[in-house]
């Protein structure tokens, strides 16, 4: 508890500096399981991470001009480690790269629902704070978050290729996975609570990063929300492995709230597949993928939601078993065996 205020200084003092960052993104990542709720101003270090995205997760910033009489100052520098310090990052830079945003996301996600402390926070600061909260019950942990991802939501579009489109569909996979993790680990405890209430009591006390898992209602809609379209986006993406990530996202959505969830994606699918649609043809094959996923989240908590729907989703899906795309009949497949592996079929004997 002591410490973290150093570290955080610390790290202030080098800037630009992967291998470092990464070291210090995994000392936070773990202290965080064992720092008391309100020990420690998270605030700052989520602050902190927030500025430094553009940065690692290479977001383009600025723009070009034609006027070529104002200077163009070349970008910073990167700072690095002595190569015989890097044994302790790992050799594989791909990998790394994935552990960091894997780190990213875990700290993000502890930060929802959390209120900024008043350890290292003046009292204007702490009051022009309150002002700009358009939404004085949402946290500002949780609007910190939104915040960034309206700023980065247009480099989620299929069109918007680039550097940075791996890392934001990573990160937004991450996100949803930490995210629907904490809420099953919240909702386990409260179940636990029920029938072995001094269990869970020594459990928090052990481990406090336990005592802080419950997220309100009305921020995990805003976060749903937000995460939902940059999702629908991401899923036709040029890059498969971001189209994918964007398909896992989508499933861990889907089972913290099918009702909210659902239905714009299945809505969104069967646009995709309607051959009448001639601008989005091309998207046929991911939209069987999403369907896949969502038969079961659907059919286990409303059937409703993908029944009201599913006359029309298998007329449509029809088209897919085309003789000249093979990748477009796996698929088209696929869908109908979940399908039939969770939706009975025919009457059950008397």
């Amino acid at each position: 508890q002591e410490l973290l205020p150093i570290w955080l200084e610390a790290w202030n003092n080098v800037d630009r500096c992967p291998e470092l960052d990464y070291l210090w993104m995994v000392m936070f990542c773990r202290a965080r399981k064992h720092i008391l709720p309100g020990a420690f101003d998270w605030g700052q270090l989520r602050r902190r991470l927030l500025t430094q995205c553009g940065f690692w997760l290479q977001i383009p910033l600025g723009g070009s001009s034609s006027d070529k009489s104002f200077p163009v100052a070349a970008p910073p520098r990167l700072r690095s480690v002595p190569a015989r310090l890097k044994v302790f990052v790992g050799s594989d830079k791909y990998q790394e790269g994935i552990d960091f945003v894997r780190k990213l996301s875990k700290v993000l996600v502890f930060c929802i629902g959390m209120n900024d402390t008043d350890t290292g926070t003046g009292g204007e600061e702490k009051v022009l704070k309150e002002e700009e909260n358009e939404n004085a019950s949402m946290s500002s942990g949780t609007n910190d978050l939104l915040r960034f991802f309206s700023f980065v939501a247009p480099y989620f579009h299929p069109s918007n290729t680039g550097p940075w489109e791996y890392p934001l569909g990573l990160l937004l996979h991450y996100l949803s996975y930490d995210l629907c993790r904490r809420l099953g680990l919240a909702a386990s405890i409260d179940s636990l609570h029920i029938s072995h209430p001094d269990l869970v009591r020594e459990l928090k006390r052990a481990d406090p990063f336990t005592q802080r898992l419950k997220v309100p209602d009305c921020e995990i809609v805003a976060v749903l929300d937000a995460f939902v379209p940059l999702c629908q986006q991401a899923l036709y993406s040029k890059s498969p492995h971001v189209g994918r990530a964007a398909e896992s996202a989508m499933n861990f959505l889907a089972h913290i709230d099918p009702i909210r969830v659902c239905p714009p994606f299945l809505d969104l699918a069967a646009r995709a597949l309607d051959i009448s649609s001639a601008t989005m043809s091309h998207q046929a094959p991911a939209a069987l993928s999403a369907l896949s996923r969502l038969v079961q989240p659907a059919l286990r908590r409303h059937p409703p939601v993908l029944l009201r729907r599913l006359p029309d989703l298998l007329r449509l899906s029809l088209a897919g078993i085309d003789s000249n795309d093979q990748n477009k009949s796996i698929r088209t497949l696929i869908f109908y065996r979940n399908l039939t592996s969770w939706l009975p079929v025919g009457t059950a004997s008397s």
